[in-house]
């Protein structure tokens, strides 16, 4: 532009030049032409007038175009600064564009972290709460502990506690330990949401950003569009300017030819005149085509300072949306560092909590140590209560059988005694007929010589049934040895039998995949199989009768067994000298029964994938087995595979018939053979199953007795307590039965040497304690007759002391199942209430 400026100077300055140069050579011209040239100069000075007049128009448009170079080299400068002014506009509006940006964001994260700390103060609120209630849970749990430490530290027996309506074991609150637990579940899937909304946020900050950025752009294209076409406007004005530089050129050129057509000749005078008018009306349109520039520079000026204005008030609005931000962001400071100071507070109260929980977790511990300990001495107490049962019951049998032989001994002497009074009344009566006196003598030597062998005769029966009795123990043992010896056999047998059912297993399998390609032709010939198989249901039916007898003998046998098995633990308990043998025996046994174990869950699991596998290709066939799925299902693939393979020699011939029946004859064998080694399986898996239930229950009793575990310690001590005094009173009543045995003995003559045998049997009754624990079933009815028999104050007050203390021990064990199952109750109570708790948390 200031380059343009210079040419357009320099130009106007070389054509008023020019034109004072032509105005002087005119007037000179004047001044020298002649008189007798005044006809021919009329022209002239028409031209000379015309000359001058466009010399001032001339002047007149280079006064205006001096003008508007000056007002554009005052313009130039100002244009500049609009110019920096609104470039540096567009950096300003991009810092003020990132910065409402940056305070957008940090709006939106402040948004968040207030959101948050929100719900994190809520959140803490009602954990607050929450431990408050397990705080006065536990407090009034631990006031009940300190009861019962106090209870049990004072000896006294806790009183059982009445439930009363009010008291609701719903309304129970989990231990703090579970809860933190949950906190922390709670607080990961926070930490989750929180991450998602940040992310959610950012995204829509992102958006938010890319609309602005967006419109920001249209505006500065729009600003951008705007100055091309200022640039444009420019140029074309430029290019005008040159075009009026080389009409100007143009002219020049004009005025030169025309001096130089004055000076050669004025013929062309008319040619210089229609030049001039060419000139004239060419200098109005410069004039008219300057006026129409001036206009559209104001017109650009004026958009200029339009465009200045929205700029300036648009940064003015940034800046008042930056100082509300900067607020806003001061404001969401403040109520941070609030937050901030109330999550350290809840961190020092979750930090005081966790300590808590963990002294009360090693409190738990501890309790747990403790729990251990006292159900060890509880199971060693349970032991010793079982032993001092047995003693009492044996000891119940022997008084029983002694006061059984008092009764008869003591009717017998009443006897003896009325014998002799009558005797005596007579000998009174016929003291004067001495033959009478001399044959009731007779007949009392007599009746002695008669009750001495009576007495004697008693005594060898005892004798042989004790003889007997031994020789029975004697064949026990020898028939439990032999029936060991024959267990053993067995299992090595069934161990044999399962190996070869191994590989007639194996061998089926080939035989059925063999035949299996050929069972796609022989499936027209199943329907006539099956008709001769409905046939031979009625067989079926004598084999399942046949096998419903060897199972009710199989039963009589474990009925045996158990006979068996309780005799050897009653035998075992007498007999202390064979406990070692029987005890290594044992081990020897489970070592194998172990062994055993392994193997038939290893074969069974087989067998029940190979029947899984022959389930797909006999489903067809599962109408025949109803009843007995698991016995005969061997035996139905069985008969199919021999009927897949002799499914053409069943339609020739009917001998063929005749041989399948002498296999499933054989099946049936091997069936009785299989199913005589799955009935042992099964009582293997049944006793599996019996200690894992019974593993199963001590484990639930374990869990059952934490809450009261005191009490029943308290009750075992007692039970000690009274098991101690009735060993205590047992002894004594030991004691006064061998004085009363001696007083006996000593009273009675007649029955002394009756009472030496007794001892000896006393002794091999010690020996057979398992025959005399039947006789505790007729304890009750032994009880009215004791009542009613006995004289002896002393023996009836032992006795019902002996009763007492039984009736007493019952009601103990009555009252301790109703304390289990009270416990049992409150403990589902509790599995209810956590479940509900855990459900309430889930859905929160």
């Amino acid at each position: 532009m200031i380059s343009f400026q210079k040419l357009i100077s320099a130009d106007l300055t070389q054509l008023t030049n020019f034109l004072d140069g032509t105005l002087s050579h005119i007037r000179s011209s004047d001044s020298s032409s002649t008189p007798s040239s005044t006809t021919n100069c009329s022209e002239c000075r028409q031209l000379k007038s015309a000359l001058v007049l466009e010399l001032t128009g001339k002047e007149r448009f280079r006064f205006g175009y001096e003008q508007l170079s000056s007002m554009i080299k005052e313009a130039a400068p100002i244009l500049r600064r609009q110019k920096q002014d609104y470039e540096a506009s567009f950096e300003v509006i991009a810092k003020l564009t990132s910065e409402l940006n940056e305070a957008r964001k940090e709006l939106s994260e402040l948004h968040q972290l207030s959101g948050e700390s929100i719900e994190n103060y809520r959140y803490i609120q009602r954990e607050n709460q929450f431990l408050i209630n397990d705080n006065k849970s536990l407090a009034t749990k631990i006031q009940v502990l300190l009861a019962e430490i106090e209870e049990l530290r004072t000896g006294k027996r806790p009183s059982e506690r009445e439930t009363s309506p009010e008291y609701d074991l719903n309304q129970e609150v989990p231990l703090t330990f579970r809860n933190v637990v949950e906190l922390q579940h709670v607080n990961q899937k926070l930490d989750k949401l929180v991450r998602e909304m940040r992310a959610q946020h950012n995204n829509d900050d992102e958006d938010l950003n890319r609309t602005r950025f967006d419109e920001l752009k249209k505006e500065h294209q729009q600003q951008q569009e705007k100055l091309k076409e200022t640039k444009n406007q420019l140029d074309s004005l430029e290019t005008q300017m040159t075009s009026l530089i080389q009409e100007r050129d143009f002219l020049r050129l004009l005025v030169s030819r025309s001096s130089s057509s004055q000076s050669t000749s004025s013929t062309n005078q008319s040619v210089d005149i229609h030049q001039i008018e060419n000139l004239r009306d060419q200098v109005n349109r410069l004039q008219e085509k300057i006026d129409i520039l001036t206009k559209k520079n104001t017109q650009l000026t004026n958009e200029k300072d339009d465009l200045i204005r929205t700029s300036n008030e648009k940064i003015r609005t940034i800046q008042y949306e930056l100082l509300t931000a900067r607020t806003e962001i001061e404001q969401t400071n403040d109520k941070l560092n609030l937050i901030n100071d109330e999550q350290a507070t809840n961190r020092l109260t979750i930090a005081s909590l966790r300590t808590e929980i963990n002294g009360w977790q090693e409190r738990h511990t501890m309790l747990l140590q403790i729990r251990n300990k006292q159900e060890q001495q509880y199971f060693n107490i349970l032991s010793e209560l079982r032993q001092l049962k047995d003693e009492k019951a044996s000891l119940e049998c022997r008084l029983n059988a002694l006061e059984n032989e008092r009764k008869f001994d003591s009717i017998k002497y009443e006897q003896i005694e009325n014998e002799c009074m009558l005797l005596k009344s007579e000998i009174v009566k016929n003291e004067q007929i001495q033959p009478v006196i001399e044959k009731l003598q007779n007949l009392a030597e007599f009746t002695k010589e008669k009750t001495k062998a009576m007495f004697e005769a008693k005594l060898n029966d005892l004798t042989t049934q004790n003889n007997e009795l031994c020789q029975r123990i004697e064949e026990n043992e020898r028939e439990k040895e032999l029936m060991d010896r024959t267990y053993q056999s067995r299992l090595e047998e069934i161990t044999q039998n399962l190996q070869q059912e191994k590989l007639n297993h194996t061998e089926t399998r080939t035989k059925f995949i063999t035949e299996k390609e050929k069972a796609e032709q022989l499936q027209r010939q199943l329907n006539e199989i099956e008709t001769k198989l409905n046939s031979n249901t009625n067989q079926k039916t004598d084999y399942e009768q046949q096998l419903g007898d060897y199972e009710k003998e199989l039963k009589m046998l474990r009925v045996k067994l158990d006979a068996a098995n309780n005799e050897l633990e009653l035998k075992q308990t007498l007999i202390q000298s064979g406990i070692d043998n029987a005890n290594q025996s044992d081990i020897n046994g489970q070592k194998a029964i172990d062994e055993l174990e392994k193997e038939f869950t290893q074969k069974s699991y087989d067998y029940e994938n190979e029947i899984e596998r022959f389930k797909q290709d006999i489903i067809n066939h599962q109408l025949i087995v109803n009843q007995n799925e698991e016995n005969i299902r061997l035996l139905n693939e069985r008969i199919q595979t021999i009927n897949d393979q002799h499914q053409t020699e069943l339609t020739q011939t009917n001998e063929r018939n005749e041989q399948l029946l002498n296999e499933k004859n054989q099946l049936i064998q091997q069936l009785e053979n299989i199913e005589g080694s799955r009935n042992e399986n099964e009582q293997l898996k049944e006793k599996i199953n019996q200690l894992e239930l019974t593993i199963e229950q001590q484990q639930i009793n374990l869990n059952e007795l934490e809450k009261h575990h005191n009490e029943l310690s308290q009750q075992l001590i007692t039970l000690q307590n009274d098991n101690e005094r009735l060993l205590e009173q047992i002894h004594q009543y030991e004691t006064t039965i061998i004085q009363k045995d001696d007083l006996f003995k000593v009273q009675q003559d007649i029955t002394q040497q009756f009472e030496q045998r007794y001892t000896e049997l006393e002794q091999k009754h010690n020996e057979q304690h398992a025959l005399m624990i039947k006789l505790s079933t007729h304890l009750a009815a032994k009880e009215s007759e004791t009542i009613v028999s006995t004289t002896d104050s002393t023996v009836n007050e032992t006795w019902n002391t002996i009763l007492a203390m039984n009736n007493y021990l019952r009601v103990e064990n009555t009252r301790l199942t109703d304390d289990v199952e009270r416990i049992r109750l409150e403990n589902a109570h509790l599995n209810e209430r956590i479940q509900t708790i855990n459900d309430q948390h889930q859905t929160e």
